[in-house]
């Protein structure tokens, strides 16, 4: 058996890390909503540890959301990827389309506000 001490690996470490990426797998959910106690299941943790274990990862810019007190949910806007294969590249597609197709939207509505100023401006 190897230890992680061995390669260079604390063991404290790579539990944290552990439970980062496990938050983040939590995360990407299609429901966009974490349970507290789904949280301190999945990272074996205590009660009182589920907010700093988010707020952690929230400083590691691995998860955007908002922690609703009240309902002890966490509700997650963005995520990051753990894979990135297939189906990521295809959202990745789709949203690229859709910010090109409103970045055209918003420079065709500038023009047209520069010719009525310049028809404006002309009288």
């Amino acid at each position: 058996m190897c230890s992680l001490d061995g390669v260079g690996l604390v063991h404290e470490d790579c539990i944290a890390k552990m439970r980062l990426m496990s938050l983040v797998d939590l995360g990407s959910d299609e429901s966009g909503q974490i349970p507290y106690a789904l949280i301190k299941d999945t990272l074996r943790i205590n009660d009182d540890e589920v907010e700093s274990w988010v707020v952690k990862a929230i400083a590691a810019k691995l998860i955007d959301c908002k922690i609703d007190h009240m309902n002890q949910v966490v509700i997650v806007s963005h995520c990051v990827e753990r894979v990135f294969g297939l189906h990521q590249w295809q959202t990745f597609r789709t949203k690229l389309a859709t910010w090109r197709a409103n970045m055209s939207n918003v420079i065709s509505t500038i023009q047209a506000n520069k010719v009525t100023e310049d028809g404006t401006g002309a009288m």
